[in-house]
């Protein structure tokens, strides 16, 4: 048997219009100091990560209430809605179609693929300004499917695209977070990648956050192992 790993990650990098994601160096062999080192200017939701529900409710569990041998590796099934267009609400009638022929199986990880950062290059305004997104009926399909966790190749709710215009005071209204995140309790993996390249419905999944404390979320680095 042969073993394929694929990155499902997004690449950290400096210079996104969206993130303020920047390096700052602290030693420096150009310095001629002894060693190198630098700081991070980086915000928990930014890039591929994972959200706790404290990212939307007051009183919502932590990474702390999340241990990694519950969820971090899992079997995983990767529901295929890439044929769907730019500006498209993905429905719960749709997702329950995607799922039809694994209707008699559970799987702890679900992946909603729509091939967006293979149509549009993530690192454009066009990726969020123009995404398909879940409508209210596809954050209630998750919740009542109950997954630990499910992942995102696209920004899931449609408001994302506008929170960069928004001012303070202004509604979000984001019904994919409520029903998921903050009622479901079901941890979301945003932005992730590549996940065409997994080939296969079903893969063994690893998603590894950092060890940070009581966190409204974290970056992530999650891989699919396919056997082959």
């Amino acid at each position: 048997n042969m073993r394929r790993i694929v990155d499902l990650t997004l690449p950290i990098i400096e210079g996104h219009w969206r993130y303020g994601y920047h390096v700052t160096p602290v030693k420096t062999h150009a310095n001629h100091d002894p060693w190198q080192n630098v700081t991070y200017h980086l915000e928990s939701h930014w890039f591929t990560h994972i959200d706790f529900p404290l990212h939307f409710d007051p009183e919502g569990e932590t990474s702390d209430d999340y241990p990694i041998e519950d969820w971090a590796f899992s079997d995983c099934l990767v529901l295929d809605l890439s044929y769907v267009g730019d500006n498209t609400a993905i429905t719960g009638e749709m997702l329950e179609k995607a799922n039809e022929k694994y209707k008699d199986r559970h799987f702890d990880t679900v992946l909603i693929r729509t091939d967006r950062g293979k149509k549009v290059d993530w690192t454009t305004k066009e990726f969020w300004e123009t995404s398909p997104y879940l409508d209210e009926s596809g954050g209630i399909w998750i919740q009542n499917y109950h997954p630990k966790v499910v992942g995102y190749d696209f920004p899931q709710d449609y408001e994302i695209r506008n929170i960069p215009k928004k001012k303070k005071g202004d509604p979000i209204p984001q019904p994919v977070h409520e029903h998921v995140l903050k009622q479901g309790k079901i941890l979301q993996i945003e932005y992730m990648n590549n996940l065409w390249k997994i080939g296969t419905d079903i893969c063994r999944l690893v998603a590894l956050p950092l060890n940070t404390q009581h966190a409204d979320g974290m970056q992530i680095r999650v891989i699919a192992v396919v056997e082959e």
